[in-house]
């Protein structure tokens, strides 16, 4: 008598403990999919250290020469990581240390360095024997001018770098307070999950 009476309580138990199991692994996973699909949640913490630009941007290498005149390769921003740095007027201890924040921060890829390219766009105040030590001391470093205004538009000139990926999109912008170690974490991680450039 006693067998029969505590049978459906174990069958209840049973059916609960496998109710509770089965909630406990799908509804992280419908919740995922709601949020997901819902359009509305962004999660506001990042593992970034730039800000991201979103939309991207695309960007173009029309309209930019090089300092003896000649046009920057249509495909430039196409196939490899870019690293942009805008000046307007003379280079300051700012920019000094942008630039070589560019060169330190290709070179700690590593094996991926040929993976990352530097681009310097300079306006007209910049001399012609400084643009010279520029390629001196930075080599591979690629100097371009706007041919009129408005081609550059998509770097704002000051101390920030950008970051162009292989599709040719505008999508990181680094302040001047950013370490370097930053820029570098993240350029490694996107370089680790991307297949292309």
């Amino acid at each position: 008598m006693e067998t029969i009476m505590t049978k459906p309580s174990n069958t209840l138990r049973s059916r609960l403990t496998l109710l509770l199991l089965v909630a406990f692994f799908a509804l992280p996973a419908a919740l995922a999919w709601l949020l997901n699909f819902s359009g509305d949640y962004t999660p506001q913490a990042t593992a970034n250290y730039g800000a991201l630009i979103q939309p991207v941007k695309p960007v173009s290498a029309e309209g930019f020469v090089d300092p003896q005149g000649a046009p920057l390769a249509a495909d430039f921003f196409l196939g490899e990581w870019v690293l942009v740095y805008h000046l307007n007027g003379s280079c300051t201890e700012a920019c000094q240390q942008s630039l070589y924040r560019m060169r330190q921060v290709r070179l700690a890829q590593g094996k991926n360095i040929d993976r990352v390219k530097r681009l310097l766009v300079v306006d007209d105040g910049a001399t012609a024997e400084w643009l010279a030590q520029v390629q001196e001391h930075y080599p591979g470093l690629v100097l371009v001018r706007p041919m009129e205004a408005g081609v550059a538009a998509a770097f704002p000139a000051g101390d920030h770098l950008y970051l162009v990926d292989p599709l040719g999109n505008l999508m990181m912008d680094y302040a001047p307070e950013v370490e370097p170690r930053g820029l570098i974490k993240d350029l490694e991680r996107l370089l680790r999950i991307s297949y292309i450039g």
